[in-house]
């Protein structure tokens, strides 16, 4: 599994989308502001593309994702026997809300904003920046792992019992839900 956020140069969709192919990825997540289109989902055929929306994106690309059935802001899907969660950033409360009251559990919850306390700390004060809305879906749902997507550094962490991991302009390569098993691609294109 590949999980991505805050992309938007042609090159770095480009390393994307060969790290999906060569990694045999077969789910890629993308954690909102990253700027795709309709050519993306064709270049990975083999490749289940979960998306929630970020602060960035463009409407077209809200579009595109809707019409491929990517979109999970305040959804619960399951992939390949993972159920995913998703809190974008468009609706962040009212997708945390649907979220709360679907209850149960999900292995993975994608979001845009940090849950309070979460890999949360904005240099150089460290304040938190985190939402406690998106935590108490943290507390509520207790996924295995919390993939942030409007992080400041690529970093990996817990919130609660969940291993957390933040990727902005960084690809992570999840082999499995344990720390040692997430590595860093380092994105070398314009950031936005």
């Amino acid at each position: 599994m590949i999980a991505v956020s805050r992309i938007s140069h042609p090159k770095d969709i480009g390393t994307l989308i060969e790290a999906v192919k060569i990694s045999e990825a077969e789910i890629t997540l993308l954690c909102g502001d990253v700027n795709i289109n309709e050519s993306f989902f064709n270049d990975l055929p083999n490749s289940k593309v979960i998306m929630i929306s970020g602060d960035d994106d463009d409407v077209h690309v809200i579009k595109v994702a809707r019409r491929r059935n990517a979109l999970i802001d305040g959804k619960i899907v399951e992939v390949f026997g993972i159920k995913i969660g998703g809190i974008g950033a468009v609706s962040t409360s009212l997708d945390s809300t649907s979220l709360t009251l679907a209850g149960g559990n999900v292995d993975i919850l994608m979001t845009h904003y940090p849950p309070y306390g979460c890999l949360d700390r904005i240099p150089p004060l460290l304040i938190p920046s985190g939402l406690k809305t998106v935590r108490s879906v943290v507390d509520s749902l207790k996924p295995s792992l919390v993939l942030i997507g409007h992080g400041t550094k690529p970093a990996i962490g817990f919130c609660g019992n969940a291993v957390a991991v933040s990727m902005p302009h960084t690809i992570a390569i999840i082999d499995s839900f344990k720390p040692r098993r997430i590595r860093f691609i380092p994105l070398t294109g314009e950031h936005s």
